[in-house]
């Protein structure tokens, strides 16, 4: 099993991103709002404690980047996401196209619940 994510500095561009996953064959993923080191430090303010929250960081600052994650048990449907996000992206040296990240995903919980729809049917 993989996890993969997708780190975007465009809303837009994410949003795509999340669409052609779907296309691939993804059935589920979430969607946070994110922020890297470069932006927050440039936002950062004198009068803020040693260890703030995030929540005070974005107080005065408004983010536009998204993180998209999804865990993947198929190693045929990461490749496809892979393949389907690049294909999109174009050329990842590039900048600002954002950043694919896969990992080994040892252990979850959860994932089974899936739609009481389909449970019904079953």
């Amino acid at each position: 099993m993989y996890l993969v994510m997708y780190i975007s500095h465009d809303v837009e561009q994410a949003d795509a991103v999340l669409e052609k996953w779907m296309e691939a064959g993804i059935e589920g993923a979430t969607i946070i709002e994110s922020a890297g080191l470069r932006q927050m430090s440039s936002h950062l303010r004198d009068d803020f404690s040693i260890m703030p929250t995030l929540a005070n960081l974005l107080r005065d600052t408004e983010i536009h980047h998204r993180t998209l994650f999804s865990a993947i048990r198929d190693e045929a449907l990461l490749q496809k996401v892979i393949q389907t996000t690049t294909a999109y992206v174009g050329d990842w040296a590039k900048p600002d196209v954002g950043i694919l990240l896969v990992l080994p995903l040892l252990q979850a919980y959860g994932l089974e619940r899936g739609d009481p729809a389909k449970k019904s049917k079953d």
